[in-house]
């Protein structure tokens, strides 16, 4: 008799063990908060322009892309000695780009580099005023702003480190890198490559990823890339 009221009384502790754990799961359930914040952000953009550096209206040019241009560049110019062929780089962003520091890179494959004299004979340019070759950067053919190859970091007002372009109303524009490249009077044919060509490449570094410095460093790792 006593076992029999002994199961019941289990049974009994049992079922209010139960009916508390059931309360206590209800009431950690009850007490209790949530929360969520979320931000969403935007995505800078580097667009491009929509007419050229001289305003030409882009429903007449249908081949208008891209941020480089070449607007005197006729294809095929032939090299003369000492004579000037028009080639006037210029980098561009559209309306509504971040602000950006601007690089261009000139790879100059025109002259065999086991020519005598071989720098003597290469092709050269001068850089227009916004312009400023990156330190250690640049070749000359031996005379002090006879360039033929290298980095140049656009400084819109002459400043000896990068500078922002920055777009306002539409289109902007650094202007150009050069005019002419001149070819020297001691080139001859058989000092040129089979295939002779000067590569022109920009690089567009959004101004808000570590301002100057940061920017000069990545042009620098880009422009090595370009020479090979």
């Amino acid at each position: 008799m006593e076992k029999t009221n002994n199961k019941k009384r289990y049974g009994v502790i049992a079922v209010v063990l139960v009916a508390l754990l059931a309360a206590g799961v209800g009431t950690w359930a009850w007490l209790q908060a949530t929360d969520q914040v979320k931000n969403e952000f935007t995505v800078g953009k580097i667009t491009e322009p929509d007419k050229k550096p001289d305003g030409t209206d882009p429903g007449n040019e249908p081949h208008l892309k891209g941020y480089l241009f070449e607007t005197e560049w006729q294809p095929d110019s032939k090299m003369v000695p000492d004579t000037d062929i028009k080639k006037n780089p210029n980098v561009g962003i559209g309306a509504g780009s971040d602000s950006s520091y601007v690089f261009i890179y000139v790879k100059n494959a025109i002259v065999k580099t086991d020519t005598t004299d071989a720098l003597a004979k290469t092709p050269y340019f001068t850089i227009n005023t916004g312009w400023k070759p990156v330190d250690g950067q640049v070749t000359t053919n031996g005379t002090p702003g006879q360039y033929v190859s290298g980095l140049f970091m656009y400084t819109a007002g002459g400043t000896g480190a990068p500078t922002v372009l920055a777009p306002t109303d539409g289109n902007a524009y650094t202007g150009e890198l050069f005019d002419t490249v001149h070819i020297p009077a001691a080139m001859n044919s058989t000092d040129v490559v089979e295939k002779p060509a000067m590569t022109v490449s920009c690089y567009i570094f959004g101004a808000d990823q570590g301002g100057a410095d940061n920017a000069l460093t990545q042009a620098k790792a880009w422009a090595e890339k370009q020479a090979q």
